[in-house]
């Protein structure tokens, strides 16, 4: 029997449909005609175990950073578990089993690591889908390969999820520890994405507020000739600008526009160019998060939801793509795409061949564009339906003419002073071509270089125009404008423009962007969802505590880097190198345990954040000196020891009794009046009842409530003792 294991349900639905259909059975599909079944996961159906996992007593110390375990352990995620034994019971019954992962690095890692888990090393291939209509799965199918050509891919994915599991919790974690010991509850975490893109939006932001207007002027005049009139404009020498471009003294302009007032001007140079522009290449997931943000406003995880929904429906191709070009195999069916979606009319030529028809610069995945199949029979959300418009538009494009257009540009010099030099320049469309479609998208159609006035005239050179007007202009310098979900998404795949250093800059413009097309989008919510930035309408604007977070990282070399675009940015870069093969995994994770190790130490080190506000007890329990005030959820207040964690009723200011542990089932708020725990097996020592409890990460144990004696559960009875915790200092 072959097993297909699909990322979701709605895959696999589609790959058995392609199949011929099947009976449903409980988490996949039997297909008994071609002895094929079809299950799925719900994306990653496995997480990784957290550091609490690794280390005794179920809670990370200071001492413990960074948890860099020996072997990364993985486990069901909750209400996975059923699922997870559905496609174990299926492996048993497989003699090859089909890797149908979304066709990304991720897509290859969340089915792969179900096989170790599993204990699954018979004959595994691999399915690689860009759409879910029938015929595509049935030639993607046609095409199957062996799951090992994959394997540097799955490394690549690999890669990153450890990167992000010890650079991100570690540091998380480290950053929370010295901040709890500064008297600061909330929840605070970084990322090796989330903090340099939180930086991006902090330094946008902070030279919104220190922008300061500044006024400058430029020089209109208006020339009279044989052919007619021109408005041309004052070239300024570079002597006179600021290091900004600007003349900032208008009565030289003034001056000069005196001085050419009723003189004569030579036309000195005269060019006409004819020039065409095609249409846009398709879509790639950032582009067409950008364009529906410009046009509709919408969000980037919207866009990125309604790009999946089109995709399940089968409506248009697998939508988390950085490639915008299209395999020329698939240039056959255009004509029909174009005809079932009522998109051939008199511009469009359906064997017109953009460039974008280009096998070769393919990658992984390719453009966005329609299956043909209508949406009149799907129901779709208004933003799904608007998304569809902006691909539909995309793909009709490229089967109309290139817009056709005439530059012309004029230089003249004042014949008494040929150093003072005016300039026009013109732009006029000869054919609309492609642009006819984009009148409600001036995002996409309007070209920066079109004129506002008519074409300049032909000219001869040497012919003499005569100045019957100079006008000043008065202009001020604009802030820019806060980040959108468009133009966030569009600095993070162009990171390269925000680094000041030349070599750097030229390897990022030609390599990686920060994150992924298919992580952006969710990191901008995972921001939000964080109170790092907030959305107020269209725009995004960091708040208070995501100032704070990245003062505190830039206060040092050694965390400033976790808040520098090309940092996460070269990860990247590296990630696809392992892709590639250009680079082992082993490797990367040396480099990754190093920064872990790095960073750790600094975000613990005391002086990364000011104690000065914060008053310390020492505490009872450990003598440590680092016992602070907390309140509860409750408004109640308490002491904790960042050293040893125990925590004590507030006594006038000062530590009190100590809380007893959490009985199972108790909250994790702190209160005197607590259930008595469940009884445990004896105490090795003095023979007394201990309790039974759990750790902050739900792990049962038990503690002798006389000696202070803990233990763990024995792994093969979980109701006698097991391995004994070493003893606390001081307890």
């Amino acid at each position: 029997m072959r097993l297909i294991i699909a990322e979701k349900p709605s895959v696999a639905a589609a790959i058995a449909d392609a199949l011929g259909g099947g009976k449903k059975g409980p988490g996949f599909y039997d297909l008994p005609s071609v002895n094929t079944k079809v299950t799925w996961c719900y994306g990653h159906l496995l997480e990784q175990e957290l550091p609490e996992y690794y280390v005794e007593g179920g809670k990370v110390l200071s001492s413990h950073l960074p948890v860099i375990p020996d072997t990364f352990k993985l486990s069901p995620r909750p209400k996975a578990s059923d699922q997870v034994k559905v496609i174990k019971g299926l492996l048993k019954e497989a003699d090859e089993v089909v890797n149908a992962g979304d066709a990304d690095r991720e897509g290859q890692l969340l089915v792969d690591e179900l096989f170790p888990f599993l204990g699954w090393n018979g004959k595994t291939t691999r399915l690689w889908l860009s759409s879910l209509d029938a015929e595509s799965v049935k030639l993607a199918l046609a095409k199957i390969k062996p799951n090992s050509d994959y394997s540097r891919l799955y490394d690549s994915a690999l890669a990153r999820q450890r990167a992000d599991w010890l650079i991100s919790l570690n540091a998380s974690i480290a950053l929370s520890r010295n901040l709890q010991a500064m008297g600061e509850q909330s929840a605070w975490s970084v990322g090796r994405v989330q903090t340099p893109t939180l930086a991006l939006i902090v330094d946008r932001d902070i030279a919104i507020r220190n922008f300061t207007k500044q006024d400058h002027y430029l020089l209109d005049v208006s020339l009279s000739g044989d052919v007619g009139n021109v408005t041309a404009g004052w070239q300024i020498p570079e002597d006179l600008l600021n290091e900004n471009g600007l003349l900032l003294d208008r009565t030289i302009a003034q001056s000069v526009g005196l001085q050419a007032t009723g003189a004569n001007l030579e036309l000195t140079e005269f060019t006409a160019k004819s020039g065409t522009r095609s249409a846009p290449l398709p879509y790639s997931l950032g582009t067409l998060q950008t364009a529906a943000s410009n046009v509709y406003g919408l969000s980037a995880s919207q866009t990125l939801a309604a790009a999946q929904a089109l995709y399940e429906a089968k409506l248009t191709t697998y939508p988390r793509t950085d490639c915008s070009y299209l395999p020329g195999e698939m240039f056959s069916k255009a004509a029909e795409i174009l005809g079932s979606l009522g998109l051939i009319n008199a511009g469009v030529d359906p064997k017109r061949k953009h460039a974008a028809w280009n096998t070769e610069k393919v990658e992984a995945h390719h453009g966005i564009v329609p299956t043909g199949l209508s949406p009149e029979d799907v129901a779709l959300d208004p933003a799904a339906l608007k998304v569809f418009e902006l691909i539909k538009k995309s793909f009709t494009r490229l089967f109309m003419a290139p817009e056709a257009f005439e530059t012309r540009q004029a230089v003249f010099a004042l014949v008494s002073d040929s150093s003072k030099v005016f300039a026009a320049n013109s732009r006029h469309v000869i054919e609309a071509g492609w642009t006819k479609l984009e009148q409600e998208n001036s995002d996409e159609g309007e070209d920066p270089l079109a004129s506002k006035g008519g074409a300049l005239p032909l000219m001869t050179k040497g012919q003499i125009f005569t100045c019957t007007k100079a006008e000043v202009l008065s202009k001020e310098t604009a802030p820019l404008k806060h980040y959108t979900d468009g133009t966030l998404i569009a600095a993070m795949k162009s990171v390269h423009k925000l680094i000041s250093d030349a070599k750097l800059k030229a390897r990022l413009k030609e390599t990686s962007g920060l994150g992924t097309e298919a992580t952006r989008a969710s990191m901008l919510e995972t921001l939000i969802l964080k109170e790092y930035v907030d959305r107020r309408g269209k725009n995004l604007i960091a708040s208070p505590k995501g100032l704070q977070l990245i003062e505190w990282l830039r206060k040092s070399s050694e965390t400033a880097i976790f808040a520098q675009a090309a940092t996460t940015a070269l990860q990247e870069d590296a990630l696809a190198d392992i892709a590639v093969g250009r680079l082992t995994l082993d490797s990367f994770m040396e480099g990754v345990k190093q920064t872990a190790t790095t960073l750790c130490g600094a975000l613990l080190n005391s002086s990364f954040i000011d104690p000065s506000t914060v008053s310390f007890s020492a505490c009872p329990a450990c003598g440590g000196s680092k016992c602070v005030k907390r309140t509860s959820k409750a408004g109640n207040a308490y002491h904790a020891c960042i050293e040893c964690q125990a925590r004590f009723a507030n006594d006038t200011g000062k530590p009190g009794q100590r809380f007893e542990d959490k009985p199972q089932g108790a909250t994790s708020q702190p209160s005197k009046a607590t259930k008595p725990a469940p009884k445990g097996p004896s105490c090795d020592s003095c023979k007394t009842p201990t309790a039974t409890l759990k750790t902050k990460a739900d792990k049962p144990y038990f503690r002798c409530a006389t000696c202070k004696s803990a233990w763990w559960p024995n792994s093969k009875n979980q109701k006698s003792l097991g391995t004994k915790w070493p003893q606390r200092e001081g307890v």
